[in-house]
């Protein structure tokens, strides 16, 4: 516990309104979330009709917010695919494998591109609700590909990697299963946003303890430096910070929590231009390629 530095106290606002610490790991510069539950208790942290992304009947103004920022994020999200598949010039159909895919939003249009497709989700509730076209291309964990001959071109976790309980394993295991010429692109809240200092205990996007890491840019590429990876390229996810300031205004129990998340995730965004802290920030990584 040396190298951990108390940084804030919060709780968790979804499902049991437990108190957690975020701390500073020093060798790392990731902010871990302590006490750490075990992997026995993580499931009842996800238990909550609250917790949209693996509820599709989600009813109210919260949800409505989320299933459009859904809807543009996804468009987005194929779009950045196919530039680095085009890159890629391929001579057969591209492979995509979606870590924490959730309820299948993301690969139901990536299959809809005629791209192959693979899932990882270990939540009952998100699996249950897959459609059934792509429910047989799910699996449970990383095990289960291990001992497979297929790779993947575009490996994506589009806010997973925050939930994963084991980093290091988990990257091991993205590394193993890339193509030579492969990306990975990762989607994660950035606590050095101007939305994250606004809110402090408040953010939503540290959603303790369901997060058990927060990222900044510099500790996301020195965690995949250290795998081999570099980092190529960072891209903005504007509409994260209004969806965000309003879970966190609505957390402060204010009435023109909407309103009120909007305008805060207006300045946030036109900060970020100058500062480049956006919200939350798509990274896009690659195997560093060894020079002759």
């Amino acid at each position: 516990m040396n190298n951990l530095k108390h940084v804030l106290t919060t709780k968790d606002f979804l499902a049991t309104g437990n108190t957690f610490e975020i701390l500073k790991n020093s060798e790392t510069g990731i902010l871990e979330t302590h006490p750490k539950p075990t992997l026995a208790e993580l499931p009842k942290y996800y238990d909550s009709q609250e917790y949209i992304s693996h509820n599709q009947k989600s009813l109210g103004i919260i949800s409505f917010c989320y299933k459009q920022v859904r809807s543009i994020s996804t468009k987005r999200k194929i779009k950045i695919c196919t530039k680095h598949i085009k890159g890629m010039s391929l001579k057969k159909r591209a492979r995509i494998l979606d870590v924490g895919c959730g309820t299948g939003h993301f690969l139901v249009k990536c299959l809809e591109k005629g791209w192959i497709i693979k899932g990882i989700e270990n939540n009952t509730n998100a699996r249950n609700a897959l459609p059934a076209k792509i429910s047989k291309d799910i699996v449970e964990r990383f095990e289960s590909l291990r001992d497979r001959p297929e790779k993947f071109d575009v490996i994506t976790m589009w806010h997973s990697l925050e939930h994963l309980y084991d980093l290091k394993a988990a990257i091991q295991d993205m590394k193993k299963l890339l193509t030579p010429r492969g990306i990975i692109l990762v989607a994660c809240p950035n606590h050095k946003s101007f939305d994250a200092s606004f809110y402090k205990e408040n953010w939503a996007a540290y959603d303790v303890p369901r997060h058990l890491w927060h990222f900044d840019k510099k500790a996301m590429k020195e965690l995949f430096s250290i795998h081999n990876f570099q980092l190529t390229e960072t891209l903005p996810m504007h509409w994260d910070s209004f969806f965000v300031s309003i879970l966190s205004e609505k957390t402060l129990r204010n009435n023109l929590f909407f309103f009120r998340g909007l305008f805060v995730g207006l300045i946030s965004n036109v900060r970020a231009v100058f500062s480049g802290q956006y919200s939350s920030l798509i990274y896009v990584l690659n195997v560093k390629r060894k020079t002759k």
